[in-house]
């Protein structure tokens, strides 16, 4: 699990990358966290611009253009990985400073 410092540094990254950006397409592999996510969380997120990345405590937030937000806690790996449909492949998707720079293979 990161600590605090390493999920600042993330939500730093973010920030200089994403802000400004659209969400284009959500991929979920498993729905069954600590609190289940629903069926069409996809749509709610979908085509939202993002104006800012903050943090609280160990969770990052994306505040929306309108006004909504999204809490993302990092888990055990403290890895996000922002995938553009025109990456090369093995190109650099992680944004943590300490982590594989590449995308997990699947299972």
């Amino acid at each position: 699990m990161p600590e605090l410092p390493e999920v600042e540094i993330v939500k730093q990254s973010l920030n200089k990358s994403i802000t400004g950006k659209i969400i284009k397409d959500i991929l979920i592999k498993n729905r069954n966290l600590r609190f289940k996510i629903p069926k069409n969380f996809e749509k709610n997120i979908v085509k939202k611009k993002i104006v800012k990345v903050d943090r609280f405590s160990k969770h990052l937030i994306l505040k929306f253009e309108d006004s909504s937000n999204l809490m993302i806690h990092l888990g055990m790996s403290g890895t996000i990985h922002l995938i553009s449909k025109s990456r090369k492949k093995n190109s650099i998707t992680n944004t943590s400073f300490y982590h594989s720079p590449l995308l997990p293979k699947k299972a």
